[in-house]
């Protein structure tokens, strides 16, 4: 019994010791959010202040860094299993530093891409483009728009690393960002000129010279 209790103890003891060590990891604002599921974690944090910067895949977790810019905190988040596993502090280049509209930073050269304007057929609101793309390198489709219209892009990869982000004319800052939103886009765009669509092999994927096929789907409704 005295050992089965001290067993007991000693279990106790190291749950109470583990728990608060994670939580510590995050700054006092964001401390309620170490153990709450990512979707509505992500979420919280956007109504927070915090902008989502950059994603990288790991073989168990993932990562993603997020900015404050009125508080000027850069916080880097853990996720394992679908739950916010930890949240860190992290210095402000961590958030800054974007070397390619790629999520997160490149483990060596990129691949000078391929790209290509999309214009539909006469009459038609839509287009399919299909291609490969291997390691780092990516294919870049430009596409016209006009503020108002609606916007849709779809993609099928056969590497479920492949995405696509979204990047307007005369920004650098995704508007959609695949591996974090899916690999479906659908909105109201903001801005006259020419959007970027770039599909592309997440790190993990290009740095073993993986390669995946794909077919993307760009389509703009007229403005009614």
């Amino acid at each position: 019994m005295k050992r089965a209790m001290t067993t007991l103890a000693a279990g106790l003891l190291a749950v109470g010791i583990a728990y608060p060590a994670a939580q510590a990891q995050a700054p006092g604002g964001e401390r309620d959010l170490v153990g709450a599921r990512a979707a509505g974690g992500e979420t919280a944090l956007q109504s927070r202040g915090y902008i989502n910067v950059r994603t990288e895949i790991g073989d168990d977790r993932k990562w993603t860094y997020w900015w404050n810019e009125r508080r000027r905190i850069c916080l880097t988040v853990s996720t394992m299993g679908g739950r916010f596993n930890a949240i860190t502090v992290s210095p402000a280049p961590d958030c800054r530093s974007r070397p390619t509209t790629l999520p997160g930073p490149v483990a060596g050269p990129v691949a000078s891409g391929r790209s290509e304007e999309i214009r539909f057929d006469r009459g038609a609101t839509s287009a399919t483009r299909r291609g490969s793309i291997r390691g780092y390198e990516t294919m870049t489709y430009w596409l016209d728009v006009r503020a108002g219209q609606m916007m849709s892009v779809s993609l099928q990869s056969s590497n479920r690393s492949g995405y696509f982000n979204i990047t307007p004319p005369r920004g650098d800052q995704a508007i959609f960002n695949g591996s974090v939103g899916g690999n479906r886009y659908r909105g109201r765009v903001m801005a006259n000129g020419r959007y970027k669509i770039e599909v592309y092999l997440m790190r993990n994927a290009a740095r073993r010279g993986e390669s995946t096929r794909y077919t993307i789907d760009v389509g703009v409704e007229r403005r009614r």
